[in-house]
């Protein structure tokens, strides 16, 4: 019979001979601990999904709603409930707390999809400067996601430049960001700051892309007005951002924009005229 203390033994002997199996030293997971993280609910997200099956983009319209300041937000609470018309999908959405309303409805193009967005204020406080993070995520997309950012692209001066090897002042390695020209900086925090790096680089119209990993596709997006482009390499976001501009928000008012996810064939000089010409049709 096993008495209890050869029983731990075994479990111990048993524990260290499976780790080292699989490729893990007996000390690593005591010494590298994972930490819990924290919770977070999606709501405003459809799928955009590619014929051939190869993947999923999802669009976050929006994640973030930034209040002249990069730490004071708002964003969708409660169920958004998303409707179907026809070939397009479509919400409108307040806040529990009545201080948020939220429409985005999103439509199929020829080369892709086309988004309106609307953030009303229902506040009795104006905002001033507000940006909306809008997110691009490719971690269902395993041909277009982009793990070391050389096939992340936004254009500078004229020149396509790759995410990669873009050095920034400050901001974590797996972060990058970059401010349209003609825009300002809204107020950064030193927390934001120190997560999130600006290339010296400007982007010279709001337009990101990511060439597919067999190089036959190009996937760029963009909206009518741009603050700001972003890249993550985190895994579990994988993701591409044109972030929009909204401008100042009465209280009681609201303002929207219009946006396009663009799938091309060919090169990043094509790309962008594709995704150029379908902005240029919001103006009309």
């Amino acid at each position: 019979m096993t008495s209890p203390a050869q029983r731990r033994m075994c479990r111990r002997t048993f524990l260290a001979t499976g780790v080292a199996a699989a490729g893990w030293r007996p000390g690593r997971l005591a010494a590298e601990p994972v930490g819990r993280g924290s919770t977070r609910v999606w709501q405003p997200i459809v799928d955009l999904h590619f014929a051939d099956d190869s993947g999923v983009a999802q669009w976050w319209v929006p994640e973030l709603v930034l209040l002249g300041n990069t730490d004071v937000t708002v964003n969708a609470r409660g169920t958004v409930k998303w409707q179907r018309d026809g070939t397009s999908w479509h919400f409108d959405h307040v806040n529990p707390d009545g201080q948020l309303r939220l429409m985005t409805r999103v439509s199929p193009v020829s080369q892709g999809w086309v988004a309106t967005m609307t953030v009303e204020n229902r506040t009795k406080q104006d905002w001033k400067n507000v940006v909306s993070p809008v997110c691009l995520l490719l971690r269902s997309a395993p041909g277009f996601a982009d793990p070391d950012w050389s096939r992340t692209f936004f254009r500078s001066e004229g020149e396509f430049l790759a995410y990669r090897g873009q050095k920034t002042p400050k901001g974590k390695p797996i972060f990058r960001m970059s401010l349209v020209k003609g825009e300002r900086q809204i107020e950064r925090t030193p927390r934001h700051i120190n997560k999130w790096g600006f290339t010296p680089r400007q982007s010279d119209d709001g337009i990101i892309g990511v060439v597919s990993r067999d190089g036959q596709s190009i996937l760029t997006t963009s909206w009518s007005r741009v603050h700001h482009l972003q890249a993550n390499l985190k895994a579990t976001f994988a993701c591409i951002h044109g972030n929009p501009w909204l401008g100042a928000i009465p209280a009681g008012e609201s303002r929207s924009v219009q946006g396009c996810v663009v799938l091309s064939d060919g090169n990043l000089q094509g790309a962008w005229k594709n995704t150029r010409r379908i902005l240029k049709s919001f103006a009309k």
